[in-house]
């Protein structure tokens, strides 16, 4: 029985690492090149070096060398080794006057040193695709995005969790004066591939209206309405509707001062009357500045309900707290520092061998750094980075440390 509850809660845990970004292992950076400010979506690519007529060719490959104590992000029994990840992929760029269209793929290799830890091994893949159509008053932006991937296992019992996502997001918008109104539409789906996994799979079906106004030439204000609705495929306990409201500034409030802000309430309701719903405030922001020409501080912070994956609980409330630093010395090392701090509630009362209570999470990420950038196309960096869970269920625990050693080629 106890062989059986580790199974399926291993597997429940991996499937949240997974679905958070800032512990996963997938990780793409190839939708990095996605740069968003107000209404405007565009690829920001390096300078390029391949082109045939119009078309701008970005090809790149990043790989990784790191040493992992905790592969399998135990609580106990922790299992060490070498992980090589090896991520080539290509940004194929097509400006056409103030239009621009692009498409981006991305592959990632991940193997383990040790054969007993072959079946760690995968492959993943990443691809998005964007139409940004500008005129005189209006504009039509377009962004599909497609991944397959897979997140470790989180017990030593264990497999991956495979999935896909896939997601289109179109919008409209029309400039009059010092005022953009913008309509969009979002359809977001995850697919896990495993049949066991069927009852997490689920879309998001949402609608979204903007207003902005030009305050000053780099600063916006800003309100956003959002209706959305959360489509189980096998769980209809856990369907249910989102209305959200938010204001917002986005833009430079003094030179070298970058902030974005949305913050406003959120009404999450799900069909089944029984179930606990979210009605509370929901925010995000994020600051830059750049204190000195070679220092740049950053921080951010959000608020949120996020869809659960631990039981059949629906939802918990994440407050999540990150900054970090970049400090050029002279004109080829950078050295960083990206901390982020990350609280989860769950929404409802768990039962683990015979205690009940509501599930509490506190995650630490750390990852300080050094990086060099022998030319523009070609770096290396050298990084050690902390992750740390505590929870008031200790089976949930972990601490893992790793090493990594990265080269970035981007031609």
């Amino acid at each position: 029985m106890m062989r059986r509850f580790r199974r399926i809660s291993g597997i429940l845990v991996a499937i949240l690492l997974l679905l958070r970004q800032s512990l996963a292992h997938a990780e793409f950076k190839l939708t990095d090149a996605i740069q968003e400010f107000g209404e405007k979506r565009f690829i920001k690519t390096t300078p390029t070096r391949l082109q045939y007529g119009p078309l701008k060719f970005h090809p790149f490959v990043r790989n990784r060398i790191e040493y992992d104590d905790n592969i399998l992000l135990e609580s106990r029994d922790a299992r060490e080794d070498v992980v090589f990840n090896i991520k080539p992929g290509a940004i194929l760029e097509i400006p056409l006057q103030r239009h621009q269209v692009a498409v981006g793929y991305e592959a990632e290799f991940e193997i383990f040193a040790k054969e007993r830890h072959a079946k760690q091994n995968d492959q993943n893949q990443s691809f998005f695709v964007l139409a940004d159509l500008q005129f005189p008053s209006w504009y039509i932006n377009v962004l599909e995005q497609f991944s397959e991937t897979s997140g470790r296992a989180g017990t030593t019992f264990t497999d991956r969790i495979p999935r896909i996502d896939q997601s289109i997001h179109p919008k409209i918008g029309y400039h009059w004066k010092r005022f953009t109104v913008e309509s969009s539409f979002r359809h977001f789906a995850r697919d896990f591939r495993r049949q066991i996994d069927d009852p997490l799979d689920f879309q998001l079906v949402e609608w979204m209206g903007v207003l902005y106004y030009d305050l000053f030439a780099r600063l916006k204000a800003l309100v956003d309405y959002q209706f959305a609705q959360i489509d189980y495929d096998d769980n209809f306990s856990r369907n249910g509707n989102i209305n959200q409201t938010r204001l917002g500034l986005e833009g430079q409030l003094i030179p070298n001062l970058t902030v974005k802000l949305r913050a406003g309430p959120q009404f999450r309701n799900y069909k089944i009357s029984g179930e606990p719903n979210f009605n509370s405030w929901v925010a995000y922001s994020e600051v830059l500045y750049d204190f000195r020409k070679n220092l740049r501080l950053k921080f951010n912070f959000s608020r949120d309900a996020v869809e659960a994956t631990f039981e059949n609980i629906n939802y918990y409330k994440e407050h999540s707290f990150g900054g970090g630093f970049e400090y050029r010395l002279g004109s080829k090392w950078i050295a960083f520092t990206d901390l982020k701090l990350i609280r989860h509630d769950y929404s409802e009362r768990s039962i683990i061998d015979t205690r009940t209570m509501f599930r509490r999470d506190h995650h630490i990420f750390l990852k300080p750094g050094i990086r060099y950038e022998l030319q523009e196309w070609i770096s290396f960096e050298l990084a050690y980075e902390y992750l740390r869970r505590n929870s008031n269920f200790s089976e949930f625990d972990f601490t893992d440390h790793r090493v990594g050693l990265t080269t970035t080629l981007s031609y």
